[in-house]
């Protein structure tokens, strides 16, 4: 019977305790412990965002870059001797030819066309890479014409350069042109910025030979 008492005498001194409540300083220390958890998480998730968003736009920089050089690539490997010198120097491939001039921020050329090529360029300016056809095989009609960007406005291309060897007339080396593109995202949100280095190296189509 006494075991009994005590038993209950116990259970009703913890019933008597929970009821109480919470004191001032449980719920200040409960509080402070939510609070460093709050933050912890909330820092864990702003670094995944920041993360995220480096990863989206370094990818957009890839594809941007890889669609440029692919663009260029394919009207510099269709490349032609320019016999008449109406685009660039008379029986040269490209212009700059070759070092000293190469390399250099610009490149021209006299495209592939059926019944004559038309005067080309892909050039570097205010951050994008943009490219000029002229209506006709003169680097004249450059003047008539705007140039049309490549890249987009979310990009800012801080380096384009055309490596030009062999461009020259007859100088007995099959043309080759390397392009190399530098460049980095445009927006204030991340520090530092995403940005991307990619080269790629384009040999003429057509022999370099003499008709």
């Amino acid at each position: 019977m006494k075991g009994i008492l005590s038993l209950k005498n116990f259970i009703k001194k913890i019933s008597s305790n929970y009821g109480r409540g919470f004191t001032l300083i449980e719920m200040m220390v409960s509080i402070g412990i939510f609070s460093v958890l709050m933050g912890v998480l909330s820092g864990i998730f702003l670094a995944s965002m920041k993360s995220q968003t480096h990863i989206v736009y370094t990818q957009y920089l890839i594809d941007s870059s890889n669609f440029a050089l692919d663009y260029m690539s394919r009207y510099l490997r269709m490349a032609q001797k320019d016999y008449s010198g109406g685009c660039i120097s008379a029986n040269d491939n490209f212009y700059p030819s070759n070092p000293p001039d190469s390399p250099s921020s610009t490149v021209t050329f006299l495209d592939y066309k059926e019944g004559g090529g038309r005067c080309h360029q892909f050039l570097l300016e205010n951050g994008k890479i943009k490219e000029k056809i002229s209506p006709d095989s003169t680097s004249a009609g450059f003047s008539s014409v705007t140039a049309q960007d490549l890249t987009s406005d979310k990009i800012n291309v801080t380096d384009l350069k055309f490596n030009v060897l062999g461009g020259a007339n007859y100088d007995l080396l099959q043309p080759r042109v390397t392009i190399s593109i530098k460049a980095e995202a445009r927006t204030e949100n991340l520090n530092p910025l995403p940005n991307i280095n990619v080269q790629t190296t384009i040999s003429q189509r057509n022999l370099d030979k003499e008709i």
